[in-house]
């Protein structure tokens, strides 16, 4: 694979960038497999974690990290972000595999990628990674393949629907989008970034591509949907946060960070503020004004590593951890530091609110780490105490 980016502006940054690179490269281009990160998600109602590690995902009580259930599939190896709907597990594979999953552990559906045979055993198709999320509609899954291309299939049997070839990999989850009979959009449409610069376009039914936009680097992030400004926010690793409009496509505005962006922005739907880190260590709050350009509202050099997960957003906090080791709480208002805790394992993964079951419950903050021994812990959004832990 050949690819080139703009350099970080701090070599500290610049080393987070090129491991997770590296990492995900190899994995991307159908080489060894290697160790990743951990993929969390949960479910509307909170009512248990799901990890997608290595050979298995396990599904966690929410309240104590106790194991309620374990999926295994052959030599599959999980790493991506699940997703869920309506009760059931989606989440892809390091063999371009994804599997749905019910709510108890079993496997209700795997779609398995086709391959070309040329002689016998022998195929010219090379085995390819599901590296980010999916999305769902009420019929389709749709997910990126680490290499390149869109993939849809059914959610009923897991049969493929379409494929749109992308020039170079997709590693984020797509945004899906229904209907809107206010604006301009025929039908639903599927939105993809991808690491050959563009975001993209599709019609959600057929695949087809309706616009593309070079957003002027890679974008390994879900695009964010701003739903009052009718426009999408992108991240990229050549250290810009920009704005393209729903429409057409257009580019709006660009914000410049200090490094690359890596994980989507939290936006604040009421306050219509944009909340994201970099792999420099700082923590951005930004919006976009009545004129159409980027104002920044605040910025926090936070962190002495870089931040690759997508922040969370509590009542007053945004919440953000960092392969330095740390997760930080910060005022929304201002970025001044609430709260700080080291959970002794670099992040990576995107962190999962639990909200507490009552009102004498904790709302936790939980996270993956690097550490095996501390794969997963839960914090008190609050606080930062720790609640419980999970090893692999």
């Amino acid at each position: 694979m050949n690819t080139s980016y703009v350099s970080l502006s701090r070599p500290s940054a610049l080393m987070l960038g090129v491991l997770l690179l590296v990492t995900l490269a190899l994995a991307a281009c159908g080489g060894p497999t290697s160790e990743s990160w951990a993929g969390l998600a949960t479910d509307s109602q909170a009512s248990a974690i799901y990890v997608a590690n290595g050979k298995h995902v396990v599904a966690l009580n929410p309240s104590s990290g106790a194991v309620l259930w374990e999926y295994k599939n052959g030599d599959a190896a999980f790493y991506a972000q699940p997703a869920i709907a309506d009760g059931v597990i989606y989440v892809g594979d390091y063999s371009g595999r994804l599997h749905a999953i019910n709510r108890d552990g079993t496997v209700l559906w795997r779609y398995t990628p086709g391959k070309q045979a040329i002689l016998g055993p022998l195929e010219i198709t090379p085995k390819d990674r599901v590296i980010g999320s999916v999305a769902v509609d009420s019929d389709k899954v749709y997910f990126g393949l680490g290499s390149r291309n869109v993939v849809a299939v059914s959610r009923q049997s897991g049969a493929e629907v379409w494929t749109f070839r992308t020039g170079h990999g997709v590693w984020s989850r797509p945004l899906y989008l229904p209907e809107d009979p206010s604006d301009d959009r025929t039908g639903p449409v599927v939105y993809v970034v991808s690491l050959d610069h563009h975001l993209y376009a599709l019609n959600a039914e057929t695949g087809k591509e309706l616009w593309r936009r070079n957003v002027g680097g890679a974008a390994p992030g879900t695009p964010v949907y701003d739903a009052e400004r009718q426009v999408l926010y992108v991240g990229t690793f050549a250290s810009e946060l920009v704005a393209v409009s729903l429409k057409d496509g257009a580019i709006v505005d660009r914000f410049e960070a200090d490094g690359w962006l890596w994980g989507s922005p939290a936006f604040d739907v009421d306050s219509g503020v944009l909340y994201f880190g970099d792999l420099s260590g700082a923590l951005y709050a930004v919006r976009l004004g009545a004129d159409g350009t980027f104002v920044q509202v605040w910025k926090q050099p936070l962190a002495e590593d870089g931040i690759r997960a997508t922040p969370i957003l509590t009542d007053g906090l945004v919440i953000v951890a960092s392969k330095d080791h740390h997760l930080y709480a910060v005022n929304k208002e201002d970025g001044a530091l609430s709260w700080d805790k080291d959970v002794k394992g670099e992040v990576l993964a995107d962190l999962v609110f639990v909200p507490g079951a009552d009102d004498d419950a904790p709302d936790l903050v939980i996270t993956s780490t690097m550490n095996k021994d501390r794969l997963v812990v839960a914090l008190n959004a609050e606080t930062g105490e720790e609640a419980w832990t999970y090893s692999d």
